[in-house]
């Protein structure tokens, strides 16, 4: 296997992408934003800069410091594995969520650039000795620190436990796609060791969500003003964190039904308020089913395609159905049922031959699809999994045959 510590963060996520999360993120909390690497060496451009930083940056030695303190928070709360809160070498609070896969710190994600409400340190910063030591004018430094934002520490804190579990789940899957793409090549390679590829494949793989959904939620929320109290805006955000949390922490587990459905109502909420009227949904799960078990993030995948390619491009509202129930004694099936585009004969076709093929290409089509049959198989065996219904305008269902497990 490859050693994840000889990549840079720019090379594991997708510098755009990343450059986009952060503007947004940046945007929503109205939080000054910035990602570096280890050695606290800016990766993309900052986000929503104060004047205040921006000056003491403008200055050589200024902005030396500004390196060094971000590169000391980051390595910080990377020891500690947990966000920290600080206050920086120029004097407001800031806040460090650190990158770390496989216990490799890969960067960090550095926000506020604020002054605590609780308890305003603007006047004990010795602006004059500053002027001095980063060849600043003191009236200018007076002038920008009178601008800087004065925030409770809640919401400092908030900010800093939201950007962790989000900072962390997109290197997540960075590193997924790297530990993908290199599995591929050495299965092509060494087929002999391709039950051993896919297995490591398959755990590797299990955390992903949409990058498409996260964006777009983020938009959605970043839409929203937090300045204005909207109660639909703290909803999102309380709904995308446990997202989040529920894929961070069960990627590789087997969890109850009950709790599998909670994520997907969770999932369905934040793309109706997207949405508003043109999506409706309604689930329907018989309650001794609640208990049973199932893979992790099963269900979300297809509830996502169904989102994504049967509803989203409808001009007209859309529906999505799920249900499940017993059957031949000792299965459970779960149908997820769309009125969205419908999917043409031959595409159809060669989707379904892609998630039932033990061969693996690197394009996107019916990945998520591909990655949950490859998991029911993985866990329960080759009896176990998906099949298809659809045709064109007419919607798609999907089924999932699971065995019962409690």
């Amino acid at each position: 296997m490859y050693n994840l510590e000889q990549y840079k963060l720019d090379e594991i996520i997708d510098a755009n992408s990343l450059q986009d999360i952060q503007d947004k993120y940046s945007k929503l909390t109205n939080l000054s934003t910035i990602t570096v690497d280890r050695q606290g060496v800016p990766v993309i451009k900052p986000s929503n800069f104060s004047k205040y930083c921006n000056l003491i940056r403008s200055s050589k030695e200024g902005y030396r410091r500004c390196i060094t303190c971000d590169a000391m928070g980051g390595l910080q709360s990377s020891k500690l594995k947990k966000p920290i809160i600080y206050r920086c070498h120029a004097g407001l609070t800031d806040f460090s969520a650190p990158i770390i896969v496989n216990n490799i710190h890969l960067g960090s994600m550095l926000c506020g650039q604020v002054s605590i409400k609780e308890k305003d340190t603007r006047n004990s910063i010795d602006l004059q000795k500053l002027s001095e030591e980063l060849c600043l004018p003191v009236d200018k430094l007076e002038s920008a620190l009178k601008e800087i934002n004065t925030v409770s520490y809640e919401k400092v804190k908030n900010s800093a436990d939201f950007m962790y579990m989000f900072a962390n789940l997109i290197a997540k899957m960075g590193v997924a796609n790297i530990t993908h793409s290199k599995l591929l090549q050495e299965t092509k390679e060494k087929m002999k060791f391709q039950q051993l590829a896919r297995d490591i494949q398959i755990k590797s793989i299990q955390s992903q969500i949409n990058p498409h959904f996260l964006f777009n939620t983020l938009n959605t929320m970043a839409s929203m003003s937090l300045l204005e109290n909207s109660n639909s805006t703290v909803e999102l955000i309380y709904a995308l964190s446990d997202i989040l949390r529920y894929s961070l922490k069960n990627s590789d587990k087997m969890v109850n039904i009950s709790v599998e459905i909670n994520n997907i109502k969770k999932y369905l909420f934040i793309q109706s308020v997207r949405f508003k009227d043109k999506l409706k949904y309604k689930i329907d799960v018989p309650k001794n089913l609640l208990s049973c078990k199932i893979p992790a993030m099963t269900l979300q995948p297809i509830v996502e395609n169904a989102v994504i390619h049967g509803i989203e491009p409808k001009k007209e509202s859309g529906k999505i159905y799920i249900n499940s129930k017993i059957k031949f004694g000792n299965c459970i099936v779960f149908k997820i049922q769309d009125n969205g585009m419908g999917i043409e004969a031959d595409k159809l076709k060669s989707l379904k031959n892609k998630i039932n093929s033990t061969n693996r290409d690197d394009s996107n089509i019916g990945m998520g699809i591909q990655i949950v049959q490859d998991r029911i198989k993985y866990y329960f065996g080759a009896q176990y999994g998906i099949d298809i219904k659809s045709s064109p305008d007419s919607g798609t269902i999907v089924y999932i045959k699971i065995p019962l497990v409690y």
